[in-house]
C-alpha cells in the first residue's frame, strides 16, 4: 500500500474505519463529488492526481458503489507512454467498462497501438496489458474490431512466449463470446504450428484455445490429432518437460489433460489401427494405465490420477473400436480406486466406472464391483453416493435389478434429502425396466409412496397408472385396484397414493367389488376420508372417481351428491366446474350418454425419450467447452427407456390431472383450453433430478 498515493491510502483507511454502512456512504458520496469537480474543473490534472482519483474510482467501484463519470480520464491513462500511467488505465478499463459500452470505440486505437506499434520499452507490458483488457471486457464490439490484431500477435515469430500465452487465452475468449470470429480452415494450420512451440506454456495456453476451436467445429481440425499424439507421447513416453513444468516428478499434468480431452473429440481415431500415430496412442494410454499408482504424496496422487481418468475417459469414448486389453485395464484399475479410502479417487472411479459400464461387453465385468458400489452409497460424503447411484443404474439389468431395487429401497428410508428425489427417479425407471412381473412394480411403487412420498413427483404415479391401464391382461388391473384399495384405507395415506388410489379405483374398482369388504360403497368411504387434508388437484381427481362409482353402484348416489352440492360453489372453479357438471349430468344426457361418458378410460399413448440424454442436454458446464459425453446420448439412453407395454393401443390421456371421462364435458374443456402436455407419460419424458451435479468431490483432484 506504502506505493499508492498517500490520499489513496488515507481515503481507504477512513472507509475501512466507517463505523456503519450510513458513514461509508457518505463517506463515498463526498469522495465522488470531490473526483467529479477535480475530472471537471480542472483542465489540465497531474499525473500523480489522475492516477490516485482513477485509483479511488476502482476502490469505489469493487465496493459494490456506481460509478458513472471518470472514463475519458481512463482512456487518457491508457493512450498515455508511461508504464505508471497505463497500467492504472488498464486495470480501470477492465473494471469500469463492459461490452457495448459507448466509450470502448474512443479506447479501441490505444489498444490496437499496444497490440501491433508499442513502444521497445514497453513491448511485452504493452501487449500483456492490452490482451488482458481484452479479454476482461469483451463484447462484441471490441471482438468484431481487435480479433485479428490479437490473432496477429499470437502468430507472429518476435512474439515472446509470455505474450503468446495471454493472446491464445485472449482469443479464447474472444471466440467463447463470437465463436464464428475465425475461419476454421484457414486457422486450423497455424494451431498445428502452436503446438510445436517448445515452450511448454506456450503448448499449454495453446492447446486451451484448441479446446475451445473444436467445440465449435470439431471437424476442422481432425488433422491436429497426429501432432497432438506427438507432443503427449514426447511427455508420456519419453518424459520430455523442462524443470519449470515438471509438477512432483510428473510432466506438465495440465497439458496431458488438455491433451486427453482434445482427442475425446475423435472417437474414430481407432479405426485406422495401422497409422503410426495410432499406435503411438495405443502405447501412451498403455502406459498411463500401467504405470500410475497411489502415491504417499496427495499432489502428485492427484495430478496422475487427474491424467488417469482422462486416459480411461479416452477409452471409453473410444466404445468397441478401442483395444479390449485397455478396456480390461481400466476396469480393473477402476476396481481397485473405488474401495480405496481417499474420496476424491473414489468420486472419480464411480464415475468412469458408470461410463465404461455402458460399452458392449463390459457389464459382466462391471457386476464384480456390486458389493463394493453399494457400501459407497452408504458414504458420509454425498457426492460419492450420487455417483455410487449413477452406477448402480447403469450396470442394472434383468439379472440383478430386483437386488439392487431392494437395496435402494432399504437405502431410501435413511437417505438424505438431498438425494432422495433423484433415487426415487431412479428407481422407479429401474422397477418399470426390468420388471418380470408387473405385480413387484406395483408394490415397488407403493413403497417409494410410503417411505418417501414427497419426493415421488407426478410423472412416476403418471406412469403406474399408464401401465396398469395398458395391461388389461392377466390380473395386474385387479391387484393394482386391490392393493391400492388397502393402502388408501390407512388414515395416514401420503396424499401421492390417494391420488394413484383414487383413478385407479374409479377406473377398475369394479374387478374387486365382490370381494369381501370391498364394495363400491367401502371404495368410496376409504377415499372420501382423505378429503379433508388433500390438495385441490387431489380433490379434483377424487370428484371424477366419485361420478364414475355412483355411475357403477345406485348404493354410491346417496353419498356422492351431498359432496357434489356442497362444492357447487366452492372457490376453486375446478373443483367447482367439475361439481355441477357432474351433478346435472344425468337431467342434460340420456342413460346412454352417461354409461358412455363415464366408461373407463382408453389405454394412454405410449411415448419413448430418454431422460438421461434430457439430462446431460441440461447439465451446467463449468466451461464452454465441448461435452463429448453428449455423444454418449443413444448408449445412456439405454439405460433409462424401455416399458413394460410395449404395443398398447394408443389413445388419450388425461390432462392436468383430469381424470373423469373420455369424451363429453372433460372433453369439451380440453378442446377448447390450450393444448397441454400429457401428464402421464412415460417416466423416460420427464428430466432426472439434479440435473446439475451440485455436489463435486470434497477436494479438486485435478492440479492447480
Amino acid at each position: 500500500m506504502s506505493s499508492q498515493p498517500r490520499g489513496l491510502h488515507n481515503f481507504i483507511s477512513e472507509l475501512r474505519n466507517a463505523k456503519s454502512k450510513e458513514e461509508e456512504t457518505q463517506r463515498v458520496d463526498k469522495e465522488l463529488a470531490n473526483i467529479r469537480k477535480k475530472f471537471t474543473g480542472s483542465s489540465s490534472l497531474s499525473s500523480y492526481n489522475r492516477k490516485k482519483y482513477v485509483w479511488k474510482l476502482v476502490y469505489i467501484f469493487m465496493l459494490g458503489y456506481d460509478v458513472d463519470f471518470g472514463h475519458s480520464e481512463v482512456i487518457t491513462l491508457v493512450a498515455s507512454g508511461k508504464y505508471s500511467e497505463k497500467q492504472v488505465g488498464y486495470v480501470a478499463l477492465s473494471l469500469l467498462l463492459k461490452g457495448g459500452d459507448q466509450m470502448l470505440p474512443l479506447v479501441i486505437n490505444s489498444i490496437r497501438n499496444d497490440l501491433l506499434q508499442p513502444t521497445a520499452a514497453l513491448r511485452d507490458v504493452a501487449q500483456s496489458l492490452a490482451l488482458c483488457s481484452i479479454a476482461n471486457v469483451s463484447g462484441l464490439e471490441l471482438c468484431q474490431a481487435l480479433h485479428g490484431d490479437v490473432r496477429n500477435v499470437l502468430l507472429a515469430d518476435d512474439t515472446t512466449p509470455c505474450v503468446k500465452k495471454k493472446a491464445a487465452l485472449c482469443l479464447l475468449r474472444l471466440i467463447r463470446t463470437l465463436p464464428d470470429v475465425l475461419r476454421a480452415r484457414e486457422f486450423s494450420p497455424h494451431v498445428g504450428r502452436l503446438l510445436s512451440n517448445r515452450h511448454l506454456g506456450v503448448l499449454t495456453s495453446s492447446m486451451s484455445l484448441l479446446l475451445g476451436l473444436a467445440t465449435v467445429h470439431t471437424g476442422e481440425y481432425e488433422a491436429i490429432v497426429p501432432i497432438a499424439v506427438h507432443v503427449l507421447s514426447l511427455m508420456v513416453l519419453k518424459g520430455s518437460c523442462g524443470p519449470d513444468y515438471l509438477y512432483y516428478r510428473t510432466p506438465s499434468p495440465w497439458l496431458q489433460i488438455k491433451l486427453l480431452k482434445f482427442l475425446q473429440f475423435y472417437p474414430n481415431v481407432m479405426q485406422d489401427a495401422d497409422e503410426p500415430h495410432v499406435q503411438t496412442l495405443r502405447a501412451v494410454v498403455s502406459k498411463i494405465l500401467t504405470e500410475t499408482d497411489v502415491s504417499d504424496s496427495i499432489n502428485k496422487s492427484n495430478a496422475d490420477h487427474a491424467v488417469l481418468f482422462e486416459a480411461v475417459n479416452l477409452i471409453v469414448i473410444w466404445g468397441a473400436a478401442g483395444p479390449t486389453e485397455l478396456r480390461d485395464g481400466a476396469m480393473r484399475l477402476l476396481g481397485k480406486f473405488i474401495s480405496v479410502r481417499e474420496p476424491n479417487i473414489r468420486y472419480l472411479g464411480l464415475m468412469t466406472m458408470a461410463r465404461l459400464a455402458q460399452l458392449e461387453g463390459s457389464a459382466e465385468s462391471v457386476k464384480k464391483h456390486q458389493a463394493t458400489v453399494l457400501v459407497s452409497l452408504k458414504d458420509a460424503d454425498i457426492s460419492v453416493r450420487r455417483r455410487a447411484l449413477d452406477l448402480l443404474f447403469v450396470m442394472c439389468d434383468t439379472d440383478n435389478a430386483e437386488k439392487i431395487v431392494n437395496e435402494l429401497v432399504v437405502y431410501l428410508a435413511v437417505a438424505d434429502a438431498a438425494i432422495r428425489e433423484e433415487m426415487v427417479l431412479k428407481i422407479a425407471i429401474l422397477a418399470e425396466k426390468y420388471a418380470t412381473d408387473l405385480k413387484w412394480y406395483v408394490d415397488t411403487i407403493l413403497k417409494l409412496i410410503s417411505i418417501s412420498g414427497d419426493h415421488v413427483s407426478d410423472s412416476i404415479w403418471h406412469r403406474v397408472v399408464q401401465i396398469v391401464t395398458n395391461n388389461p391382461a392377466g390380473d395386474l388391473q385387479s391387484y393394482a385396484a386391490a392393493t391400492l384399495f388397502v393402502t388408501v384405507a390407512s388414515k395416514r395415506a401420503h396424499e401421492t397414493a390417494v391420488k394413484v388410489s383414487a383413478y385407479v379405483l374409479g377406473e377398475f374398482g369394479f374387478l374387486i367389488a365382490e370381494q369381501p369388504g370391498m364394495l363400491g360403497e367401502e371404495q368410496f368411504r376409504v377415499l372420501h376420508q382423505h378429503w379433508p387434508v388433500v390438495g385441490r388437484m387431489t380433490r379434483a381427481i377424487l370428484i371424477s372417481t366419485y361420478a364414475k362409482l355412483a355411475n357403477l353402484y345406485e348404493e354410491c348416489r346417496p353419498l356422492v351428491a351431498p359432496v357434489f352440492h356442497r362444492n357447487r360453489n366452492a372457490v376453486d372453479v375446478e373443483i367447482q366446474q367439475r361439481c355441477n357438471e357432474y351433478r346435472t349430468m344425468r337431467e342434460a344426457f340420456s342413460p346412454e350418454a352417461v354409461e358412455d361418458l363415464l366408461r373407463e378410460m382408453p389405454p394412454f399413448e405410449d411415448k419413448k425419450q430418454s431422460a438421461l440424454e434430457m439430462r446431460l442436454r441440461e447439465k451446467d458446464q463449468e466451461t464452454k467447452d465441448k461435452n463429448v459425453w453428449l455423444k454418449e446420448g443413444d448408449k445412456e439412453a439405454g439405460s433409462a427407456g424401455g416399458g413394460l407395454d410395449k404395443g398398447s393401443n394408443n389413445g388419450n390421456g388425461a390432462s392436468n390431472g383430469s381424470l373423469a371421462t373420455g369424451r363429453g364435458p372433460e372433453q369439451k374443456r380440453a378442446e377448447e383450453a390450450p393444448a397441454a402436455p400429457d401428464p402421464i407419460a412415460p417416466l423416460s419424458d420427464f428430466p432426472l433430478a439434479d440435473p446439475v451435479d451440485p455436489d463435486p468431490p470434497a477436494h479438486d483432484t485435478t492440479p492447480p
